[in-house]
């Protein structure tokens, strides 16, 4: 009875706490799990105390709107006293009501005008320069430009998806062209990318990692490409230095990509268990060190005890998973584990 308590206890955990779209969990709950199996069972005459029954929904208010935002008070005022009374009136109090409004956003044309001025006494002829355009011979903006790739790369909305949104107000730029634009920003922001990488490269230890990505063939189907990613972000261990992250892309996922990406590092380098990274930490003939130190991730170690869990049940696994969420939960009452993102810079680039 004792291990079918414990097999029913582990397997209920596995389908609420160890699903692959989230790995966190309650250790408390975990804990009480492995508890109840343990605490002997009450005697026939004792009569457990009913368990109290706790709300799940949480109080609280509605959400105050951002005090940012800018306001528009219309004053509504009431109608004249009843009985043809025409006598002076005191405001007393006011009732206000909030009403979360929208501005849809909107294109205009700039017209830079360059009047051609001649002078009657010299005939000399003058004309301001021509104005400098973020992209040479093209008719956007640089905020056209900047709302296209936020879009893109940000937003998650296809070049198709974008053209189709400016055919509604009357506007057609064809996706190749957004593209094109695209591309020719990439080569303008080159250096800016590569001195990006060059700051993160010089912290004394940065973050690795690859995810992959659907790449669209020219007819021919799609294929899968990766994004190789690195962080500089030491806030954490007290390092105040501004953190930053760069993207580099790649048709494969062989182990050339990041030793490439870092040929002239020096540090450590936390980063998953993948074998390409191997060649980063050791000589693949000599096995010798290099100068880039392996660090290794809780997160990747716990995700090898929950597979274990998803096949059988196992106290083992299930006391390394609760052991290494405490560890988690110790970080972040010490304020040790920051899940905010403000103040990195991202910039996409191509290897």
């Amino acid at each position: 009875m004792r291990i079918e308590k414990l097999e029913h206890r582990v397997a209920r955990l596995l389908r609420v706490q160890f699903g692959r779209s989230s790995e966190k969990m309650d250790i408390a709950q975990l804990r009480l799990m492995f508890e109840e199996v343990e605490a002997p069972e009450p005697a026939n005459d004792e009569v457990p105390a009913p368990p109290v029954a706790k709300s799940a929904r949480k109080p609280g208010g509605r959400v105050p709107l951002p005090a940012h935002f800018p306001r528009q008070t219309i004053d509504h005022q009431p109608s004249p006293c009843s009985g043809g009374c025409n006598g002076p009136s005191v405001q007393i109090d006011e009732a206000v009501t909030e009403v979360l409004d929208y501005v849809p956003a909107r294109f205009r044309v700039i017209r830079h005008v360059r009047p051609r001025l001649v002078c009657r006494s010299c005939e000399q002829i003058r004309q301001a320069p021509a104005v400098d355009l973020p992209l040479p011979k093209v008719m956007a903006s640089s905020a056209l430009l900047a709302h296209l790739i936020v879009n893109r790369f940000v937003d998650h909305q296809p070049w198709h998806r974008q053209s189709v949104i400016f055919r509604r107000v009357g506007l057609h730029i064809d996706r190749d062209v957004m593209s094109r634009w695209a591309r020719k920003l990439a080569w303008l922001l080159a250096p800016l990318g590569e001195r990006l990488f060059a700051y993160i490269r010089e912290a004394a230890k940065i973050h690795g990692d690859d995810t992959p990505v659907t790449l669209l063939g020219n007819g021919d189907g799609s294929r899968t490409g990766h994004f190789w990613v690195y962080l500089r972000d030491d806030r954490s261990s007290g390092d105040m230095s501004p953190p930053a992250v760069v993207f580099r892309f790649s048709a494969g996922r062989g182990g050339a990509h990041p030793a490439e990406h870092l040929a002239d590092y020096r540090g450590y380098l936390q980063a998953d268990g993948f074998a390409g990274y191997n060649a980063l930490y050791r000589d693949p003939r000599t096995k010798a060190p290099k100068d880039i130190v392996e660090v290794g991730c809780w997160s990747h170690a716990r995700r090898k005890f929950t597979d274990i869990l998803e096949k059988s049940p196992s106290p083992i696994a299930a006391e390394a998973v609760v052991r290494i969420a405490e560890l988690f939960a110790a970080r972040r009452l010490t304020g040790c584990e920051r899940s905010d993102n403000q103040g990195v810079f991202r910039i996409f680039g191509a290897s």
